[in-house]
This record gives C-alpha cells, structure tokens and sequence, in this order.
C-alpha cells in the first residue's frame, strides 16, 4: 500500500496542493520524495520525446522546408554545414519544441527544489487551470495557503521563541517586537521551513532586554492566522522603511 501511495503521490504531486487526495496520507517528506521522483520521471520524457521529434523534424518536414526554400531561391548557395544550422533553427522555431523543452526544464526545477526543501509548485498547465477557476469563483489569482494555526516553540539556546506560520509575515521585520504570554520578545532572524508542510514560515525571537525600548510592539496571538488579514503594499512598504531606519 505503501508503495501505491508513492505511485500515487508521484503523479498528484503535478497537481495543485487543495487537488490533492488526502488519502494517500503522506507526511512532508513523502511529498518531497515524489516530488523528485516526478521530476526526474519528467525531464527523462520530455527530453526523449524532444529527440524523437528532433530526429524525425529533421528528416521530414523541416528538411523539406529548406529545400523548398532552396529550389524557390536557386541563386542562394547553401553548404552542407549551413543546411544543418539551418534545419536546426527551423526545428526550435516550432512551438512543439518550446513546450517540450519547457516542460524538461520545470522537471529540473521541480527536482532541485524538492531535494532543497524549497516551494514546488504544480506544473503549469493544472496551476492555470485552478488559478483561472479560482478567479472565476472569488475574484482572487494567487494561491491562497491552507490556514492552520501558529506553531509556537520555547527555545533555550540562540533563540527563545520560534513561531512557524502557514502564512509569510512580511512585516515581521528586526527591530519588531511582539507581547506573547505576559513577555516580550524581538525578532531576530526569518527561515524558510519545510516547503512540504504546513507551516513553511519560521520567525525566531529573544525576549527583549530590560534595558531596550520596544519599538513596534504587536500582541500576537497564533489563532489569529487562520482569519487575519494580510498586511497590504502600504504596510509592507511601512514595515520596510522602519526596518531601514532602524539599521542606520
């Protein structure tokens, strides 16, 4: 069963997040597994079926294509070697060719970003569909994440906070600090989690020193994700221009 899920999984990794079934029930890792899986599976296809259509283009119509050019212009002299650049051009001008060549290069993409724990997204065709569904029914184009509430941890070492989010805080930004649970804590550092999971968005704090003033002070709540707003151009502009100001 296990390896029917990864069969599975291999090919509903292509589709978008909310398309998938959640039967297969695969944690982070078994997605990110399949993801390079139909990756590799994508670049081989692609690029064999590019082949066969640059051998077979070669030897029929483009071929054809050059010599009818040749017999309608008999004063041009074409070379053996400049028949070929020119077949070959003739070849990679057909719109097969770019979506073969497309398709191999975002097999490339979706294994390298799979094996660095970065965003895969689905592939383009099935993307558009459901973006193009999803504008037709609320008006919105971007992918909107799956809420889950705010994973909080304790931390005894460099840091003494850190908050996974589903959502991209943009203005979380150094010198912020945030009141939770009756303290204090200032935001020192922003990583990029599991892209796989459900929380891809990590924030790590310090409880502010006793002798530091707090400068933007938010009271965080981890329910409050899963209907906040998201903070708009002008507040990420703001966010970023206290940022600055606070480095000079």
């Amino acid at each position: 069963m296990a390896l029917q899920n990864f069969l599975s999984a291999t090919i509903f990794v292509l589709f978008p997040e909310h398309w998938r079934p959640k039967s297969l029930c695969l944690d982070a890792n078994g997605w990110r597994e399949a993801a390079v899986a139909a990756g590799c599976i994508q670049i081989i296809v692609s690029l064999s079926i590019y082949i066969w259509w640059f051998v077979y283009s070669a030897g029929h119509w483009a071929h054809a294509a050059l010599m009818a050019a040749v017999k309608a212009h008999p004063e041009m002299s074409v070379g053996s070697g400049t028949a070929g650049s020119l077949v070959f051009v003739l070849i990679h001008l057909h719109p097969l060719t770019w979506i073969l060549l497309y398709f191999a290069y975002e097999g490339i993409v979706r294994t390298l970003n799979a094996r660095a724990g970065m965003p895969v997204r689905a592939t383009l065709p099935l993307r558009l569909i459901d973006r193009t569904i999803r504008y037709a029914n609320t008006g919105e184009w971007k992918d909107a994440p799956r809420l889950v509430q705010d994973e909080v941890t304790r931390g005894n070492g460099t840091w003494d906070l850190r908050i996974s989010s589903c959502r991209k805080k943009p203005h979380w930004k150094y010198p912020l600090t945030i009141s939770h649970a009756g303290e204090f804590f200032q935001i020192i550092n922003e990583e990029q989690g599991d892209a796989f999971g459900a929380r891809p968005h990590v924030y790590f704090f310090r409880r502010l020193p006793a002798n530091e003033i707090i400068k933007g002070l938010e009271a965080y709540d981890p329910k409050s994700v899963l209907d906040e707003e998201m903070p708009g151009f002008i507040a990420t502009v703001y966010g970023e221009i206290r940022r600055r100001m606070a480095r000079s």
